[in-house]
């Protein structure tokens, strides 16, 4: 049994649904490092109104370990890092911008699951402006650095996309890929004794921001009317 550290909140919607898929894994010990800066009203909004109710909330396991610390870049967290020896950090939701000092107190380092096809889409909606640009949408599990988006990649999922599927659909669907692609990532990272170092560094590529309203609802215009059909690379 491997202890892992997961940066995330008590109230993350995301949350119960991703221990799920980690017990189910097997051989994992989650440890909960859960910042006092909580997912708040604007966050659920956001989440509503791409998931429509799809994940229920649900109570977290009263027996896991729990440790509410007041800043996930605190002396605190980085205390509980080091005490309870977790070899590997998991980005569940952190609320923060994940400092140096945090991303190198754990041996091998932070893993994330990134909601967009890196390295071209890194930032904000990316599955927006990759179905806006007739992209793929998937996800990808990469080592954190101080970077946004940029650390080294472990993996890539590509989401199946159904002609016709709404823009709630794809959202909900790519979450759950975004859950299990996770607790796999973290299994091999841990079965595999992946590090950082052994993967290659990402080149350089521009950042994303928060898509306007008006594409955002253009690009649900065009799921609506079967016009999204993603280029595949041979």
């Amino acid at each position: 049994m491997r202890s892992v550290g997961f940066l995330t909140t008590r109230h993350h919607p995301l949350l119960p649904y991703l221990l799920e898929q980690v017990m189910a894994v097997g051989g994992i010990e989650p440890v909960l490092l859960l910042d006092a800066r909580d997912f708040g009203p604007r966050d659920a909004a956001l989440f509503e109104g791409r998931t429509g109710g799809a994940f229920a909330p649900r109570a977290l396991d009263p027996g896991l370990i729990a440790l509410d610390v007041s800043d996930h870049n605190g002396a605190a967290c980085l205390r509980a890092v080091r005490t309870h020896e977790l070899d590997l950090l998991v980005n569940a939701g952190t609320p923060r911008r994940i400092g140096a000092e945090l991303l190198g107190t754990a041996r091998i380092g932070v893993l994330n699951v990134h909601p967009g096809i890196l390295p071209k889409y890194r930032g904000a909606s990316c599955p927006e402006w990759a179905i806006y640009h007739g992209d793929p949408v998937g996800v990808t599990a990469h080592f954190m650095d101080t970077g946004l988006d940029s650390g080294p990649i472990v993996g890539t999922r590509v989401l199946d996309v159904p002609s016709g599927m709404e823009y709630q659909q794809l959202r909900i669907a790519l979450y759950r890929l975004q859950l299990t692609f996770m607790a796999q990532s973290i299994r091999l990272v841990l079965d595999s004794g992946l590090t950082p170092g052994q993967l290659s560094p990402q080149p350089d590529a521009p950042v994303f921001r928060p898509i306007p309203e008006a594409l955002l609802e253009e690009v649900k215009a065009r799921l609506t009317r079967r016009e999204y059909h993603p280029m595949v690379a041979a």
